[in-house]
């Protein structure tokens, strides 16, 4: 550690936050309002993992809306020609190559190539991956294994097939779509999770790279994209298991990645609000960031043949158990209460005032209660709409709907009962 007294560490305090408050904060807001789309007509991108899904429908984007030249590399050959003939057919200038992103010797020919056909690359869009769900011992050693030669190695070495002609300009994007999941895992996500965390990593330490060397003309993009509807997706079953966040369009999540590459952000996050996920992931306690996991509902888990086929979105898997009241014990005990309160109450010199205090012991008594059944709820696993409807009753009608909470929660029997 390097030694530095007191009064220069206040300085240097001092001057960070004057430095944030007065340049860096104006210069990044200025920044913010002036920003726009820069143009990439006659540029030269190129996109791994073309063949289908979001890198299709980028190359298309960019190929004929924005009037680049696309080099597509993809695995899939036939699937990559698809999308250089439906460009070409349009107007749009684009030829793919096939290409093993994890194997170093196909992507620096590949990139060989194009530097011969379309000259020097612009931008570089880290696309490509694969997707296996599943269980830390679910999974086979195979799968996890081409899931980082993929994902994480294919991403790198694609980087650095483009990367030295960059740096001789000074000039260029490297883009990376990583994912939400490179900020939450999740179950089943151990093959997944891991390498979109580890596609952030690398584009984090990319960035710093560029501009400790002063190499600032060289842009770097992460992408964090929601589910999107990509065949990818939509083979292994996925659908959507969020009432909050539904899976996303091919169409709408292309053309707000191809926006933020146009705009040269550093992070966007697609659709923009699921930013508020990464913003609290390391300030909520544990058991707050895990009610908020359960709310959301946004899992990995494949659904079964007969979900699929009726389409139903499983909101929970806890078990649930709810009683009302009977209309008739409601109503005998509102009369029994007002009866009660009327005679106490008109036995009291300030009539009002001793209206205000019982009822307000009322309340408190109740709301005590209904904290107390919320509890008895969680240690049920009950789901947050059960929750609400027995905080909602017993708040209103106290102790007599809450012992009937009370008594399922520790009757053996009634449990039972419910679980089947």
């Amino acid at each position: 550690m390097a030694k530095i007294s007191g009064k220069e560490r206040f300085y240097s305090s001092i001057g960070m936050l004057l430095h944030v408050l007065f340049v860096a904060g104006p210069l990044d807001f200025w920044y913010w309002i002036r920003s726009s789309l820069k143009s990439v007509n006659g540029r030269t991108i190129v996109i791994t993992g073309a063949a289908s899904g979001i890198g299709k429908r980028l190359a298309e984007l960019f190929a004929i809306r924005y009037g680049a030249k696309v080099a597509i590399l993809d695995i899939n050959q036939h699937g990559a020609q698809e999308t250089v003939d439906n460009i070409v057919g349009s107007g749009g200038i684009a030829q793919c190559w096939k290409c093993d992103i994890s194997q170093v010797e196909e992507v620096n020919e590949c990139a060989r190539q194009i530097n011969v056909t379309f000259g020097n690359v612009d931008i570089i869009i880290c696309n490509a991956a694969v997707l296996y769900i599943g269980g830390m011992l679910d999974l086979t050693t195979c799968q996890l294994q081409k899931s980082l030669d993929v994902n994480v190695m294919g991403t790198i070495n694609t980087i650095r097939a483009f990367l030295q002609s960059m740096e001789e300009r000074n000039e260029g994007q490297i883009v990376a779509i990583s994912s939400i999941a490179g900020f939450c895992g999740e179950t089943n996500g151990i093959a997944y999770c891991s390498t979109k965390f580890a596609i952030r990593g690398v584009m984090q330490c990319l960035e710093m790279e560029m501009k400790d060397r002063g190499l600032n003309g060289i842009r770097c993009t992460t992408v964090c994209p929601y589910f999107t509807r990509t065949p990818m997706i939509l083979n292994l079953r996925m659908r959507p298991t969020s009432i909050w966040l539904p899976f996303m369009s091919i169409d709408r999540c292309a053309c707000e990645i191809a926006d933020a590459i146009l705009r040269e952000k550093s992070i966007a996050f697609v659709p923009h609000y699921i930013s508020i996920i990464a913003q609290l992931k390391g300030v909520l306690s544990e058991r707050v960031e895990n009610a908020c996991r359960e709310y959301l509902n946004c899992r990995y888990e494949p659904l079964k043949q007969e979900e699929v086929e009726k389409n139903e979105i499983t909101i929970s898997k806890e078990r649930d158990y709810f009683k009302g009241l009977d209309i008739s014990k409601k109503y005998l005990l509102l009369i029994s209460c007002l009866i009660l309160m009327t005679g106490y109450l008109m036995m009291m010199q300030d009539f009002v005032q001793s209206m205000l205090q019982t009822l307000l012991l009322f309340t408190s008594s109740n709301f005590i209660l209904a904290i107390w059944a919320l509890h008895i709820c969680d240690q049920l696993q009950f789901s947050f709409p059960c929750k609400f409807r027995w905080f909602m009753q017993i708040f209103c009608f106290g102790f007599i709907s809450f012992r009937q909470l009370y008594r399922f929660a520790y009757s053996s029997d009634s449990r039972k009962d419910c679980a089947r």
